[in-house]
């Protein structure tokens, strides 16, 4: 299930009283990346556990008055133009946000986000460390695969964004070795490159 259509299930079983609003943010807060819901003006209405956090230690992103804003000033202009975009026009975008406790940027991703019965519009902002990855992906790909677990290893540090030159040395094994492990890998998942390897991956990274 993709995080908006998570959002709209919870959204719509909060709205019938199924359950109350701390079940619908417990679900969020299992997602391996910070979620945010803000209006036109960047004014943040709502926020997982993962995003407040990089909000209240003025990790890359910050609040001042209410709205979502960036380190870099720069940066906090373009964010508010795209999140605007997002709720005014229902365009899609995408930035990264530098960050001086780190030199892993965010990547942060807007979407439009709107429920049919109350007219409501909002941004969905969804915020995620370069490299950083689940300390379970490795074991949930050997699951879904059927990797060993030498591939499943090598599978999730590749999906991180590590070389495999540099994979290959940190396990003690020649990159001939790595490369026929990760071709094996590749026959498993029914891709041919490594970027698909790394989307479908990615894809099963979304839970803590």
């Amino acid at each position: 299930m993709g995080l908006i259509k998570m959002i709209e299930v919870v959204d719509s079983e909060v709205e019938r009283g199924v359950f109350e609003s701390h079940v619908a943010n417990a679900i969020l807060n299992l997602v391996n990346f910070g979620v945010i819901v803000a209006d036109s003006e960047g004014c943040v209405y709502a926020a997982n556990d993962m995003a407040w956090s990089y909000v209240a230690q003025g990790d890359g992103l910050a609040e001042k008055g209410g709205l979502l804003t960036a380190e870099n000033g720069f940066e906090s202009e373009a964010l508010h133009n795209r999140i605007a975009a997002a709720v005014r026009q229902g365009r899609s975008g995408a930035m990264l946000i530098h960050r001086s406790r780190s030199q892993k940027p965010l990547v942060v991703l807007i979407e439009p986000f709107s429920t049919d019965d109350s007219g409501f519009r909002c941004a969905l902002v969804t915020v995620r460390e370069v490299g950083r990855a689940s300390p379970h992906i490795a074991e949930r790909a050997r699951m879904m695969f059927n990797f060993s677990p030498a591939e499943a290893e090598i599978v999730s540090r590749v999906a991180q964004g590590r070389e495999p030159a540099e994979i290959a040395a940190e396990r003690k094994v020649s990159i001939n070795t790595l490369r026929v492990q990760m071709a094996s890998a590749m026959v498993k998942v029914g891709v041919h490159r490594q970027a698909e390897l790394v989307s479908v991956i990615s894809s099963a990274d979304i839970l803590e």
